[in-house]
Parts: C-alpha cells; sequence; structure tokens
C-alpha cells in the first residue's frame, strides 16, 4: 500500500493492523484500495464536529429485492425471492461510523468491529482531537445539518454552471 506523507511534526498514533485507518497527531487518514484513484483520504482534528454511527447494508440486495418484487406481475413465485433479498439486506447490515465536518463532507470508516471497539476508537479520537485543538488554540467545529446541506447544494450548483 501507498504511504501517505506526514505534516511537519506529524507523529503516528495509532494504525489498524491492516493499515486502512491511522490516527496521527493531526489527521485521521483512511486508505483506499491500492488500484484506486486515490490513495487516501484525510480529515484534520479540528474539522472534525460529528460522529454518526449508522447501520449500513449491501444496496445490491435492496436493488434486487425490488427489481424481483416488479417481477411478480409476471409470476407470483417472485414474490418469495423478492423476500429472500430483503432479508439477506437486513442480513448483511453492519455498523460503520460517519465522521462529520463543518464543512459539511463525511468520510466513512471501512470498519467491521464490535461496539465496544468502536466506541474506543471514537473517545481515542476525541482525545487526539482535544489535544490538537488545545495546542491550536481553537473551538471545536459545531456541526449545522442545514449548513451542510446549502453547502453540498451550492456546490452542486457551481459544477453545473461549470459545465
Amino acid at each position: 500500500m501507498a504511504t501517505t506523507k506526514l505534516l511537519t511534526g506529524e507523529q503516528y498514533l495509532i494504525q489498524t493492523v491492516d493499515k486502512r485507518i491511522a490516527l496521527t497527531t493531526h489527521r485521521l487518514i483512511q486508505r483506499q484500495h491500492p488500484l484506486s484513484w486515490r490513495s487516501s483520504k484525510a480529515v484534520m482534528l479540528e474539522d472534525i464536529a460529528a460522529w454518526e454511527v449508522k447501520p449500513t447494508g449491501s444496496q445490491v440486495y435492496l436493488g434486487l429485492s425490488v427489481l424481483t418484487a416488479l417481477l411478480v406481475y409476471f409470476n407470483e413465485s417472485f414474490f418469495l425471492l423478492s423476500g429472500f433479498f430483503i432479508s439477506l439486506f437486513f442480513m448483511t447490515r453492519s455498523q460503520k461510523v460517519h465522521v462529520l465536518t463543518a464543512q459539511g463532507h463525511s468520510m466513512v470508516l471501512p470498519l467491521d468491529v464490535e461496539q465496544k471497539h468502536m466506541n474506543s476508537l471514537i473517545e481515542m479520537v476525541k482525545q487526539a482531537q482535544q489535544n490538537r485543538l488545545k495546542k491550536l488554540g481553537i473551538q471545536k467545529p459545531v456541526y449545522n445539518k442545514a449548513k451542510a446541506v446549502a453547502a453540498v447544494g451550492s456546490a452542486e450548483a457551481g459544477a453545473m454552471a461549470a459545465a
């Protein structure tokens, strides 16, 4: 895997065994698959405004369920197949940590861990964030969902105008 270049004065605090997530004194870094266009995503600790733990499932199963539900019009046996795919969707759901910034950006951490380990990771990042904010002498940013939606909407409008 490609290594991420550290900023001046930055040090690794902890990283996962597979080296996909790293916590440094300045950033939370997520390394992508080696064949992807971007090698890593990073969020500065002072930009982290909120955390959300959401259950997510495979969208393929949900799409197949809807598709087979539409095929019930032709044959009623597709109803059972639709139920099978919807049950697969709910069985494959797992908890994912969403890191939200004040600007409205989010980063989904690829974790399949137990709840107690997830909470310890979040607490570790919060402690590193407090140390970083104390060192910089700034306040923790506040996540405003309405502001984040407006920022994403204006970015999309700017991209449409540029096209």
